[in-house]
């Protein structure tokens, strides 16, 4: 009994003794190979906007088209974006024990563009099925769409202006021939 015994405490022994070793904790999720396409970290080049999307869907074909618009949606918020926010920080402390503490922040961006000439350059499917698109869109076409866009309001104003002051041209010459003449004696 008593080697029985030495024989059970040299087997755990040795398996804390391996226990102890080190080992290496699994990577995160995220850093899995294949499941981000390789051109994530870089930066577009100066003269050019990039706008990335994800999806993944039942299907490729839906998925790929999602992750497209998204990508041309990332662009769109880039160049103009209404954004609309609040944030609430709250906090009471009513003695050691009793401590509350609220946060909440609210968000909403809005925008409206058109991205002529915003193209696909590069797409990627994840080992999950998750596509990833690449769009790029130049700051040479950027310039023009807020160029057109002043041009735009420029024109549409200087329209209004011109409209008005017809109006109250009009509406003085409706006022001066409703009168009648007036005759003196």
């Amino acid at each position: 009994m008593k080697k029985t015994c030495l024989a059970i405490l040299g087997i755990l022994c040795i398996m804390l003794a391996a226990g102890c070793g080190s080992t290496q904790a699994p990577a995160p999720a995220s850093a899995v190979a294949g499941d981000m396409p390789e051109w994530l970290n870089d930066f577009p080049p100066e003269d050019v906007i990039w706008g990335i999307g994800t999806a993944k869907q039942s299907n490729d074909s839906m998925a790929m088209q999602f992750a497209e618009m998204r990508a041309r949606q990332s662009i769109s918020f880039q160049l103009t974006a209404a954004v609309k926010a609040m944030l609430t920080d709250y906090g009471e402390d009513m003695g050691a024990a009793n401590v509350t503490q609220l946060q909440e922040n609210v968000g909403q961006q809005l925008t409206n563009s058109t991205l002529t000439g915003a193209i696909p350059i590069k797409r990627w499917k994840a080992q999950d099925g998750t596509w990833w698109y690449l769009v790029q869109y130049s700051k040479a076409d950027a310039a023009k769409l807020a160029t057109s866009f002043v041009d735009n309001e420029a024109a549409r104003y200087a329209e209004y202006k011109t409209s008005d002051a017809l109006a109250r041209m009009n509406s003085a010459l409706a006022a001066s021939t409703s009168k009648p003449p007036v005759i003196s004696e």
